[in-house]
């Protein structure tokens, strides 16, 4: 279910004009300050970020891996619980099960790609696991590769800008 704002109806549609595809908000929004001596100036319209198509998908699949079912109120079956691998030891084949949990769950919740491949890269000496992930998204007729980085001790799950297109 779509959340609408009438102020950013406006924004929206010059975009929808520039031939986006997918547009997605980041929701953690920040006002941006300009610092001189003695003043601090809000920047206006810099605390809203958007993202589009491939960005928009990876920002997607970024809040699917860091919600937990049950988080959303109006959709609580979304979402991918890694929560049962923080207590785990960190062996290949917990990696090759997360890996499995991961394609599953983006076949499930993202209807805009189709997975192709996970790899999952066990870090023992650093509590994390490096995931890459092979997306194709059909109507951008992009094949995308995404690395992700799910560190076990701190609790995170957090996107790798090392993205590369085909």
């Amino acid at each position: 279910m779509a959340i609408k704002i009438k102020q950013l109806e406006r924004v929206a549609n010059s975009y929808t004009e520039k031939g986006y595809v997918y547009k997605d908000l980041f929701l953690d929004i920040t006002q941006t300050t300009l610092l001189s001596p003695g003043f601090e100036i809000p920047v206006p319209g810099s605390d809203i970020k958007a993202s589009f198509d491939i960005g928009a998908v990876v920002n997607s699949l970024t809040n699917l891996f860091n919600t937990l079912p049950g988080q959303r109120f109006l959709f609580p079956q979304y979402g991918l619980d890694l929560y049962q691998y923080l207590f785990e030891p960190l062996t290949q084949i917990n990696g090759e099960s997360l890996g499995r949990k991961i394609y599953d769950s983006i076949k499930l919740y993202e209807p805009r790609v189709v997975p192709r491949k996970v790899n999952v890269q066990v870090d023992p000496d650093r509590n994390q696991y490096t995931v890459n992930i092979v997306i194709e998204i059909p109507i951008l007729n992009i094949v995308s590769t995404t690395d992700f980085l799910f560190d076990v001790k701190k609790q995170s799950f957090i996107y790798l800008p090392t993205s590369r297109n085909k």
